[in-house]
């Protein structure tokens, strides 16, 4: 969702010029360095500006080695959209699923997600993912499995923790929608949180 928490960016390879890219031993790359790099020009510049070259550049090394991993452009992209897909929300819910606490506990960690570091600097790649899905299917795909996903989780959370069952739906789908605009919105709302908190999760 904007996060459920995205990803943790971080640079994507400590070299950056393209001067860099013509001089010395060449970095060693990973395809996880290339899914960041393009993940974060995705959240600046949208799809248009996740170009093979363009990531190259940001990586500091020549557009042949993007081909030496990465048959095509096509392929990358639906590779990126995968690791994006894995970091954000099935390692996401795996991992808070398998935490030993109280339905009261693991509903406040549901909660707790929109102030998480990695969320907030994940929320603009989600944002650029939704507007992206406007027009590809790939990412289209991608997010509805992801909202299936993490709708599913919270709704089992909801559920755990003493709401109604006719009501575990809807009020899983009114806290996932909260936890995204907490995260994509600006502004100071400490104050507001426990009051939408309790609004929220009242039998």
């Amino acid at each position: 969702m904007t996060a459920l928490p995205p990803l943790p960016l971080q640079p994507a390879i400590a070299v950056g010029a393209r001067e860099k890219a013509r001089r010395g031993p060449k970095p060693r790359l990973t395809a996880e360095h290339w899914f960041i790099a393009a993940l974060e020009m995705l959240a600046v510049g949208g799809i248009d500006s996740v170009r093979v070259e363009l990531v190259a550049e940001k990586l500091g090394v020549t557009k042949g080695m993007f081909y030496t991993r990465f048959e095509t452009r096509d392929a990358f992209l639906d590779a990126m959209t995968d690791y994006w897909r894995q970091r954000t929300t099935t390692g996401l819910v795996a991992e808070l699923a398998a935490m030993d606490a109280t339905p009261e506990a693991r509903l406040e960690r549901l909660f707790g997600i929109s102030q998480m570091d990695r969320a907030r600097t994940g929320s603009h790649i989600e944002l650029a993912m939704r507007t992206w899905a406007l027009t590809d299917t790939r990412a289209a795909r991608a997010l509805a499995e992801i909202d299936r996903h993490r709708l599913a989780y919270f709704e089992a959370v909801v559920a755990a923790s003493g709401v109604p069952a006719e009501q575990a739906s809807a009020r899983a789908f009114l806290i996932y929608s909260y936890v995204i605009c907490d995260t994509i919105l600006p502004g100071d709302r400490d104050a507001m949180r426990a009051a939408c908190r309790a609004f929220l999760t009242t039998p």
